[in-house]
């Protein structure tokens, strides 16, 4: 506060004062910050423009997280200085109209644009965030745009989810107007359509959108939705089915009725899904054996035959054939084999009815995971009198199904 006692020397202090505001003004004051990208101001604002600019990206890694990381951006810079970064997770396979598409965001990210010159280079300075309901900002970051022959290009760096830390950068090319009319338009550019790998056997899971694709070369995909989360082997007996994915064996276990597996899917390390898969027993048959052998007594037959079973005690064996015809055939040591019995069968409701050329019709059964026939031969006159009994895994019954 300036003070005066007297005429003088109140003339005086008021010049003083004067002339230390002015100094103030000239030397200290302004409130302008520095550029966001922390320079000391290597850019200068040009005037304000009446031009509007578009650019497009697509980043693309595949794999089992396509859905979480593949993406397309647009980003606009209209005539009044506002920018809008919208995103469009195409990996989704979700081509509807933006207003009603999840797997499109407006707006994802929002700020303002001008043209300036960045060292004495003509460009369009593009500041970026997160912008929420209420206005406040996060993950503000500013770029620089520059154009060579009428094309214009920047790298973004964006978080690939809102608020986290993953980023990405996604190459962006420009231009002078509008390259898409609308956001629907652009989805169009870049959807895809899911085409489903080819495959033998197709199984889904009862929960979380599971599939197995069972391949013909003895390869298995699983996928999640459209995500294709992992790949292993199959080797399937006569009358088995195990997987190796991610080198770990699972068993599939097979009964009269069904076949069944559980796959656990670790997502990035967040969270753990178990996939649980089942399929109908007949379709068993539809897989290839990559490995021959089986369990239980069961051998490999002739293409003409559906199934082969074997009783060693008896030294006998029981062949159903394709033309619905079974026959059961012993040996006897040094003199040969002989045909004890033949017939027909049928099957109906997981049973195999053997009715023999004389005799009474009789029919297998399911024990303890076992696929049994038995019955009693008489046969020679009585110098063959006996109970046979003949097993399998009861696996072989999608055989039956599949005859």
């Amino acid at each position: 506060m300036c003070y005066s006692y007297g005429g003088v020397m109140k003339k005086l202090l008021t010049t003083l004062c004067v002339f230390a505001g002015l100094m103030l003004t000239a030397c200290g004051g302004s409130n302008e910050s520095k550029p966001a990208d922390g320079s000391n101001g290597g850019d200068s604002s040009q005037p304000a423009s009446t031009d509007s600019y578009q650019f497009w990206g697509k980043l693309e890694e595949g794999g089992s997280f396509a859905s979480f990381t593949d993406a397309a951006f647009l980003l606009n810079l209209d005539t009044q200085g506002k920018t809008t970064l919208d995103k469009y997770a195409f990996a989704s396979y979700d081509a509807s109209p933006a207003a009603s598409n999840r797997s499109y965001t407006a707006s994802y990210m929002s700020g303002t644009w001008k043209a300036v010159q960045k060292e004495g280079v003509d460009a369009l300075q593009i500041k970026l965030a997160f912008v929420e309901e209420d206005g406040s900002e996060s993950g503000a970051s500013t770029y620089y745009a520059y154009e060579s022959d009428g094309v214009y290009s920047v790298d973004l760096t964006v978080a690939l989810i809102k608020g986290q830390s993953f980023t990405r950068t996604v190459e962006m090319t420009g231009q002078k107007g509008q390259k898409y009319a609308d956001a629907d338009a652009f989805i169009q550019a870049y959807k895809k359509e899911f085409v489903e790998p080819e495959n033998v056997l197709k199984v889904e899971s009862t929960a979380n959108g599971g599939v197995a694709y069972f391949q013909q070369d003895g390869k298995v995909l699983i996928y999640v939705g459209t995500n294709n989360v992992a790949n292993g082997t199959y080797v399937k007996t006569a009358t088995s089915l195990t997987l190796k994915i991610d080198d770990k064996e699972i068993p599939v276990t097979l009964t009269a009725e069904k076949g069944s597996f559980t796959y656990t899917y670790d997502l990035a390390g967040y969270q753990t899904i178990d996939l649980v898969f089942e399929f109908p027993i007949a379709d068993f048959a539809k897989l290839p054996v990559t490995e021959q052998g089986g369990q239980g007594g069961e051998t490999p037959v002739d293409e003409n035959v559906v199934a082969e079973l074997k009783d060693e005690a008896n030294s006998a064996t029981l062949t159903f054939n394709k033309d619905k015809s079974y026959k059961i055939n012993m040996a006897f040591g040094g003199y040969g084999s002989f045909d004890v019995q033949k017939g027909t069968w049928a099957f109906a409701n997981y049973k195999v009815t053997l009715t023999p050329e004389s005799g009474t019709a009789y029919e297998s059964k399911v024990e303890g995971g076992k696929f049994i026939v038995e019955t009693h031969i008489t046969w020679g006159g009585g110098q063959v009198d006996k109970d046979v009994h003949f097993e399998a895994d009861q696996t072989v019954i999608g055989k039956f199904m599949a005859a």
